[in-house]
């Protein structure tokens, strides 16, 4: 076992069971380590935003930083279940075939999808990894989370980093992100995240061939998505 790690939780667990308002001198006691040790944890811990100072005394208290690492409240299976329906009314409004996506780490895949019953229509695969900068539904993904915003953009050229970073904020801004023609030619799409707790769990996205499926069109699933999500 590490024992840094070990120090690291048990301070952790110790403020958050005993008030979340303690003091060093009673996390040091309580854990039998010196008020030193205590202090370099808490400053580590403060650094990277878990914990924080009482403004009015001398007392430390974790932030709400911790529920990032929570796990996401809702299975994959669920989720499946649960918007479905959601998803089957969403092609029959737009006429456009919709997707349920998740993310699986730096990429994401479609995990349900509903199309409509037409000759020329859209159909990406099911199970299967898929990029994220260039993506609308990647692109909510990254707007969301600054961690994978930050993995994702150090591999890129600066300008290009630049101009990702500027049509993230317009997303998070707007609440859409929207592919046109960027991923694939004569594709359009358009998404919006879907949250529980407050937490971005999957995104719901619409696509179709650019030829047909235009800003008009893409406005009007963007409002049925919002409307029926």
């Amino acid at each position: 076992m590490i024992q840094s790690v070990k120090r690291a939780f048990d301070i952790l667990e110790y403020i958050t069971q005993n008030g979340n308002l303690v003091r060093l001198n009673d996390i040091a006691s309580a854990l039998e380590l010196q008020n030193t040790t205590v202090h370099n944890f808490l400053n580590t811990l403060k650094e990277l935003g878990y914990v924080e100072q009482d403004e009015l005394s001398p007392r430390y208290r974790v932030t709400t930083k911790m529920q990032c690492i929570y796990p996401p409240p809702v299975s994959v299976s669920v989720l499946k279940n649960t918007l479905r329906p959601t998803l089957e009314k969403i092609t029959e409004l737009t006429n456009e075939t919709s997707y349920l996506s998740v993310q699986m780490g730096t990429y994401f895949r479609h995990e349900l999808i509903s199309e409509p019953d037409r000759s020329v229509k859209i159909s990406l695969e099911l199970n299967k990894d898929y990029e994220m900068t260039r993506t609308a539904i990647g692109k909510v993904f990254m707007a969301h989370s600054e961690h994978l915003q930050n993995t994702l953009l150090k591999n890129l050229d600066e300008p290009v980093q630049k101009k990702l970073q500027a049509e993230l904020s317009e997303i998070l801004k707007n609440g859409y992100a929207l592919d046109l023609e960027e991923y694939e030619p004569d594709l359009n799409c358009a998404a919006i995240p879907y949250y529980q707790n407050n937490r971005v769990v999957a995104v719901l996205c619409v696509s179709g061939p650019a030829f047909r499926y235009k800003l008009p069109e893409i406005m009007k699933a963007i409002e049925i998505m919002n409307e029926l999500k």
